[in-house]
């Protein structure tokens, strides 16, 4: 397991309403991987992205460098693969670039 982030947390990443990885009944590998990945809980921009994500909902959104936009997309997207279908589940659609890093989104068809 990681260490806990000791970094100082603004309101974008700590203004969240509650909710755990498990309120949306992720499979169990993936909470595994999440929690040793070191993530603790949803950030704000996850607790709002994730649920709509996970019913094919397009989503846009917004949020600062470091507040989760990867995870709050990759969550949903490896929810989403069929382990026992042994065939291209996730296309990278795109690259994006943001101020200080590099996120690929990705495709689940």
């Amino acid at each position: 397991m990681p260490p806990s982030d000791t970094r100082y947390k603004t309101k974008d990443v700590t203004a969240t309403k509650g909710n755990e990885f498990e309120d949306y009944f992720l499979k169990r590998e993936l909470i595994m991987g999440i929690y040793e990945k070191g993530f603790e809980r949803p950030s704000p921009i996850q607790e709002e992205s994730i649920p709509i994500a996970l019913t094919g909902s397009d989503i846009i959104a917004r949020a600062k460098n470091g507040t989760g936009k990867t995870a709050a997309f990759c969550i949903p997207a490896l929810e989403k693969i069929d382990q026992d279908n042994n065939v291209i589940q996730g296309l990278p659609d795109s690259v994006l670039r943001t101020t200080a890093s590099k996120s690929r989104e990705f495709e689940v068809v």
